[in-house]
Order: C-alpha cells, then structure tokens, then sequence
C-alpha cells in the first residue's frame, strides 16, 4: 500500500457543508493562547510571531468542526496585525492529513456552517497582512493542501506526502479547483486533481507548489527562518505588498 492510500485509508478527505458550534471562549496567557475546550489547535504568540499547531496527530491533525473554528478565530484576532508572521505547523508525524473521516462520512446536516467557515479559513490565511508559512512533514492532504494554497511560503519535508485526493472519493474540491490553477495552471491543475494521485515534493516544487524542500527533521526550522527574513523588513511594506500580490490574484 502506498503512501497517500495509507493515509486515505485511515482518513479520507473531504469538504462538505457541516456544522460547528462556535467556541469563542479562546483563552490569552502571556504568550500562549489556545482554544479553552479542546486545545486541538494551539498558538503560541510572541510580539514577532504567533505559531498555529493542529494538535490532533492520533488523527494525523486531521480537521474537525472545533479545529476549522479554532483556525478562524486565531486569523480572525490577528487580521488586523500587519507585518505579523504566522507559521502553521502540525504536532506528531504529519502536518495535516485533511478533514476527519467521520465529518466526511456522517450526516452533513448536523453541521450545515463547516463549510463556509472552512472557506473563511482560506480566506482569512490569503489575505492576512502578514506572512503565513506552512511546515509540510509527513502529510499535506486535501484541505491541508488547500491552507498551503492560501500561504505565501510551503515548506515540505524529502519524504511528505501531498495529494489532493478527493476524485477518488467522488467529492469536488471547488476551492482546490478554485486556487490551483492561479499557481500551477490549468493543465497542471487538470492533472492533479483529475487523477487525485501523490505529488512528489520536487515536483511540487517545481510546479510552484512548494517555496522549498528539505528534510523532514529541518521543515519547522526552516519555516521559521523564512519568516525571519521577511520580519527584516518594514511590516507596512510588507503588508502592502501582500495586498497587491492578492489583489493581482483577484484581477
């Protein structure tokens, strides 16, 4: 069995309309601050920084309602910090291996906002007026590749797998319709997500996918020097730059 059908076999991904309930209750202690209930996402913020993990890895940090709102509310409390870096990162083995097997597979009608907060997500990741970095080790799958999309920096580890499976499944991924062709064109774009198979991460590279790949145990590290670099500059120039970069996507 390979790589991507081991992950898929143990969470199958998906976007469907769902419900979360909202959990506003997010909790600041000096420089932590983490959902008060589940603690499925965590933030760790310095003046610099704020470092989003999806903490779930017995399911490979694959997204529940509480994460998907966990994400919104930490981009949603920042959005108006410009300059300020994000790192999304994963804790275990695997960044993230895509929505939880058991939203895909039960009834949708018990959760009938996932899906346009999920979405709010990406946005909120795009347009955020600072630079958003993401660590793929292990796993970047389906709406993990999703959140890359809406990143200005991807960092993958030699061995990650990433894939946007979902034609498998019989599930159409319209923002991954959406978004992959402004980075890899449309025949490209036709291609992965038409077949649902693995991309190896030079590939990815090389379509425009991936800002580097390094080894797994050097992915983080080198997330956060990639932040760093752009910490160098002026944050309004930076955020400035990123709203004309967005504002060219949406031309």
């Amino acid at each position: 069995m390979d790589r991507l059908q081991s992950i898929l076999s143990r969470q199958l991904v998906g976007y469907n309309a769902s419900r979360i309930k909202k959990d506003n209750n997010l909790v600041v202690k000096s420089r932590l601050m983490r959902t008060n209930a589940t603690d499925l996402v965590e933030f760790d913020r310095s003046e610099e920084l704020l470092e989003v993990r999806l903490n779930r890895p017995d399911k490979l940090n694959a997204l529940n309602p509480e994460m998907v709102q966990g994400l919104h509310d930490a981009f949603t409390r920042v959005s108006d910090e410009r300059g300020l870096g994000v790192v999304i990162t994963g804790s275990g083995r695997v960044t993230c291996a895509g929505m939880d097997t058991e939203i895909v597979s039960g009834d949708y009608s018990e959760y009938p906002d996932l899906h346009a907060t999920l979405q709010e997500v990406y946005q909120l990741v795009e347009t955020h007026p600072g630079p958003v970095a993401i660590a793929g080790r292990g796993a970047l799958v389906g709406a993990g590749v999703i959140i890359s999309l809406s990143c200005e920096f991807v960092v993958l580890g030699e061995d990650v797998t990433f894939a946007i499976p979902e034609v498998k499944y019989d599930i159409a991924s319209s923002q991954a319709a959406d978004r992959l062709p402004e980075v890899v064109g449309r025949r490209a774009a036709a291609e992965l997500l038409l077949t649902g198979e693995e991309v190896d991460p030079e590939r990815a590279r090389s379509l425009g996918l991936a800002t580097d790949v390094v080894p797994s145990d050097a992915v983080e590290d080198r997330t956060r020097e990639l932040i760093a670099t752009v910490g160098e500059h002026d944050t309004e120039t930076v955020a400035e730059l990123i709203e004309l970069l967005n504002r060219r996507n949406d031309a």
